[in-house]
């Protein structure tokens, strides 16, 4: 037996059927009632219209879109119906509100409602008008949901209680919380007892106003409070920062024997994303997907970039895999968390890897993606990709901003290319896109710091000219200028020239003199500027505070420096690795190592990681002790004066004040000593490291592959990057760069060739291998021949570039011919 067809087919047959003069004599008609609601009770009593209308209401009631394609009929029917019969429509038009009001359908509320309003009967009830009122006051739209109020009382219908509540929880959704407390307060004079529906609308009102302790007081009065006002609480008191009060609100959810919903939930791992307790937020949401609740794409997006703003990259990609094989499908948005997360780690392969995945998943990367990428490349010192990346952009359809420029010329700037920086900025009028302060700003910097003023100067007045008012960061370049080649007279007289100007002068402003005070040890004068950016409302930044610490190290004091330290940590000023790299340099500088030492111990937080320059600065004093003379702070002075007992001494010492050997520590010294091409020292240290339970990371690999790379050893590199992938990692496409040229240059094409073929490039962006291993690490190297035969195995591996990419190469091909 065939299946019947569905509502939909069979409602659209209907509204076909209805169209016609002699619909009545249709011989589907008398069938469809049947069809449409099998469960319907079969009586031939009833009118047929009535009985159509009362199928369609009942087979709608499941699907927003049958219930959008039904109310068309149903009034049909009801309109073809003859008048003694239309009052009978009453059941199947209030089936159909309340199925509106489930779905939030207040238009289709609203042509029903002016329907029955014109063709009564059945015209509408006191709940009719308390149906509709109360889907207006949900959405917020207090104002229409008045004039309904007003019809209600001239057509002869008293309000009620719900009417009430209704209004109540229109005025908290348009933020009139006063006058909703009015109509709270006035029920019991009307005659209706506030229940708990009132009370929670009101608490909810409040809470999303943030007079959180009004909504408690509220709440202590009620005597059976429902979940949803548990859950307006756990919502408005997380959302104030009230978190430890906002769980225990989540506990007493629990403890009443009802499974919190997911607004309750959503409320608290929010509250973690904000306070960065990334940890926090995935165990709420691991508790949301193991009671059945389904959290939405935005909350689980949240937890996946709460961990990338702590760095914690592979716990991201953990919750963004879970997610997916719970069914939350991943949007552009979490994928943008993605890629910002590995570009500011400096592990730009993996975000460009993600382009492909997004696409796979029927996601496009929009511009924000491409804006992410560039930034990456241009932070990784890769502009040319970053220009590539751009090409890339725009064969997608997708057209540059403000933003993409001002990276570009921030990277070209930073670089010292400030002539293609200005050429950037001349092309902008033909892209359509309006230079904004931000532009000229990374101009006039890059120009002064390239010592070209006069330029900036001109870059100044078409900031003028162009409506941007110049702020303080346009102007700290040019003091910064004056300060370096003229003195920090003239600087202080830029500050009292925008005094003059009533542009106030910023804390960067000031900092800027105040450094240089500090260097000519001026303390007198730098301690006055200091109090007057104090006077200006102008409070210390980590900049300004790093300045007093290097000025007192320098001097000798120590407690004063320390005391500096502490006074950053009370005013909330994120410390960051400089400023404690300088108060370890100035112990260390008195021959108080085990002090500098021990300021590892604070160096925890995303901001502060100790970094390269921390272990050179303990290196170099160690070195001096040693040698007992001094040894300048520069990077490859120390690395070849360093042995590995140096190293080992660093250890013991870091041991004995409670500071273990990290990962951290060994990259910067393998990074060092690989720099140096010194194999020995760097498989003594690897060794120490399996000694120290301390397992090879990521990074430590890359600087290992790049030292043999660097000293030929092409068969140990090629070990050690399989290695490196059996682990778990992904090396950079740099590692395969040196690898494959270097085995080139050395006239090994059959091997570089052989390694490609056996490398897992689907793990990769195909363009950006085309790029950073094909051209810059072969053809421009001398070895085009080789090009062909890696394309083809790419094509092979269904990793093809885009076209764009396969017109650089041919670029590229042509200018080296």
């Amino acid at each position: 037996m065939a299946a019947p067809p569905p509502p939909a087919a069979l409602i659209a047959h209907l509204a076909a059927v209805l169209s016609s003069p002699d619909w009545r004599f249709h011989p589907s008609l008398p069938h469809l009632p049947a069809l449409l609601a099998p469960s319907l009770p079969r009586t031939l009593l009833v009118p047929l219209p009535l009985r159509l209308a009362a199928a369609v209401a009942r087979a709608a009631a499941p699907s927003r879109h049958l219930l959008g394609i039904s109310l068309p009929v149903v009034l049909r029917l009801h309109a073809l119906s003859p008048p003694q019969h239309r009052a009978l429509f009453d059941r199947p038009f209030r089936s159909l509100l309340a199925h509106f009001a489930r779905f939030a359908l207040t238009p289709l509320m609203l042509r029903l409602f002016a329907h029955m309003h014109r063709y009564a009967p059945p015209a509408p009830t006191g709940a009719t008008y308390n149906a509709l009122i109360r889907a207006l006051c949900r959405r917020a739209d207090l104002r229409r949901a008045q004039r309904y109020l007003s019809l209600m009382v001239r057509s002869g219908w008293r309000p009620d209680a719900f009417t009430f509540n209704s209004v109540i929880v229109g005025c908290c959704r348009t933020q009139q919380v006063e006058a909703a407390r009015d109509l709270f307060d006035k029920m019991p004079l009307r005659g209706f007892r506030q229940d708990v529906v009132s009370y929670a609308a009101l608490i909810e009102g409040l809470c999303e106003t943030g007079r959180i302790d009004e909504a408690l007081e509220l709440f202590r009065e009620m005597e059976r409070p429902d979940m949803h006002t548990y859950v307006a609480l756990v919502k408005g008191l997380c959302d104030s920062g009230r978190g430890e009060e906002g769980l225990c609100m989540l506990q007493k959810i629990k403890e009443q024997g009802w499974r919190p919903n997911t607004r309750a939930y959503t409320a608290v791992v929010d509250l973690w994303c904000r306070e960065r307790k990334a940890d926090e937020a995935e165990k709420m949401l691991a508790e949301m997907f193991d009671n059945g609740l389904a959290p939405s794409v935005v909350t689980c997006t949240a937890v996946v970039n709460a961990y990338c703003r702590e760095g914690r990259m592979s716990r991201a990609v953990t919750v963004f895999e879970s997610m997916k094989l719970k069914g939350c499908e991943p949007n552009v948005w979490t994928y943008n968390a993605l890629v910002r997360g590995f570009c500011n780690e400096r592990k730009v392969h993996k975000a460009m890897s993600l382009l492909d995945q997004m696409r796979a998943c029927g996601v496009e990367p929009d511009v924000v993606t491409y804006n992410l990428l560039i930034r990456g490349q241009c932070i990784d010192g890769h502009i040319e990709s970053a220009f590539r990346l751009l090409r890339l952009m725009e064969g997608d359809g997708i057209a540059a901003d403000q933003y993409t420029c001002n990276a570009l010329i921030d990277a070209l700037c930073k670089d010292g290319k400030t002539d293609e920086a200005c050429s950037i900025f001349d092309g902008l009028e033909d892209r359509g896109i309006r230079p904004n302060s931000v532009t000229f700003n990374t101009l006039i910097d890059g120009l002064c710091k390239a010592g070209k003023v006069h330029v900036a100067q001109t870059f100044l007045e078409k900031m003028i000219s162009a409506g941007c008012a110049p702020d303080t960061y346009t102007y700290s370049p040019f003091i910064e200028y004056l300060c370096k080649t003229k003195g920090w007279q003239d600087g202080l007289s830029f500050i009292d020239e925008m005094l003059q100007k009533d542009v106030k002068p910023s804390t960067v402003n000031y900092t800027i003199v105040i450094d240089k005070l500090f260097k000519e040890r001026n303390y007198g004068l730098a301690t006055r500027t200091w109090g007057k950016m104090l006077s200006l409302g102008c409070s210390p930044d980590v900049v300004t505070y790093t300045t007093s610490v290097h000025a007192y190290c320098n001097e000798g004091r120590l407690e004063e420096a320390e005391n500096v330290v502490m006074e950053m940590n009370k005013s909330g000023v994120t410390i960051d690795a400089m400023a404690y790299n300088t108060l370890m340099d100035g112990y260390a500088s008195i021959g108080q190592t085990d002090h500098a030492v021990t300021v590892l111990k604070n160096m925890t937080s995303v901001a502060s990681m100790p970094n390269h320059f921390t272990f050179l600065i303990l290196l170099r004093h160690l070195l001096q002790r040693r040698l007992a003379e001094h040894v300048p702070l520069i990077a490859s002075r120390v690395w070849k004066t360093t042995e590995l007992a140096d190293i080992f001494k660093l250890f013991e010492l870091m041991k004995k004040n409670g500071v273990p050997s990290s990962a951290r520590a060994y990259l910067a010294i393998l990074d060092g000593f690989s720099e140096d091409g010194r194999l020995d020292e760097v498989t003594s240290l690897v060794s120490r490291m399996k000694e120290d339970d301390l397992p090879l990371n990521e990074d430590i690999y890359s600087a290992l592959v790049n030292c043999f790379c660097k000293l030929r050893m092409y068969p140990d590199a090629w070990a050690l990057l399989c290695s490196m992938i059996g682990h778990g990692f992904l090396p950079s496409l740099l590692s395969y760069h040196h690898l494959l040229s270097g085995l080139a240059a050395e006239g090994q094409t059959d091997r570089a060739k052989e390694i490609f073929r056996d490398s897992r490039w689907k793990d990769y962006n195909p363009d950006e291998i085309v790029w950073k291993v094909i051209i810059d690490g072969l053809i421009r190297k001398g070895h085009s021949d080789m090009c062909h035969d890696m394309i083809s195995i790419l094509e092979q591996m269904n990793c093809k570039p885009s076209d764009q990419t396969y017109a650089m190469l041919t670029e590229e091909l042509s200018t080296r011919k």
